[in-house]
């Protein structure tokens, strides 16, 4: 259990950190304006170029192997391997993450004349959904199924993933899907992952 605690804390903080300091970073050395546009567009190789579409895609890709390995160690150590809805949310989660950062944004108009650009920019929306869709559903799924073996940890983490959802959805409302909101979720995402990862750190393995 050492270990696997070990490999959680690294993981957990690596991935609580990656993405948002990322792309923090990124926006500084961009003019990208998050309250028109999403973060999505650091991925059009025709308004930031091939440099960000690579760096886009290594983030992404590198975001969804650290989730799965965090949920995966994290099914470990709480011995919730025999959830199928679980071990199915993160197969999902994983592959619409890491689809995503292959299938780069444009703003191409929808048109059956230039199929390919259409098809790439449908297939990128609906991705962006499932992946924002997806990873709270995750987290929720988790949520519940820790609530019976350690209820500070389950109601605690529901309470904060609640929040951040609940917040996302105010942002949306009254701003829209925009780089904003996008990083406002992700700021959440990243304060769950740290609570979960202390958390289990400091729990006595039985």
């Amino acid at each position: 259990m050492f270990w696997i605690k070990l490999f959680i804390l690294l993981v957990g903080f690596t991935f609580a950190g990656l993405l948002p300091y990322t792309v923090k970073k990124t926006i500084r050395h961009t003019k990208i304006n998050l309250k028109t546009q999403t973060l999505s567009f650091l991925s059009n190789k025709s308004l930031y170029g091939k440099k960000h579409v690579k760096e886009y895609t290594r983030l992404l890709f590198s975001s969804a192997i650290l989730l799965y390995i965090f949920f995966w160690l994290l099914s470990k150590f709480y011995d919730l391997g025999g959830y199928e809805k679980l071990m199915r949310d993160i197969d999902i989660c994983f592959a619409s993450l890491a689809l995503l950062a292959f299938v780069p944004h444009n703003i191409n108009p929808y048109s059956l004349e230039n199929l390919k650009p259409t098809l790439q920019r449908i297939m990128h929306n609906l991705l962006a959904v499932v992946v924002f869709l997806s990873i709270p559903g995750l987290i929720i799924t988790y949520q519940l199924l820790i609530l019976t073996k350690i209820p500070f940890l389950g109601l605690t983490g529901l309470i904060i993933i609640g929040i951040v959802i609940l917040l996302t959805i105010f942002l949306f409302i009254k701003t829209g899907i925009n780089g904003s909101t996008e990083l406002f979720f992700i700021n959440g995402i990243a304060v769950w992952s740290i609570f979960v990862t202390v958390v289990t750190v400091l729990t006595q393995s039985k």
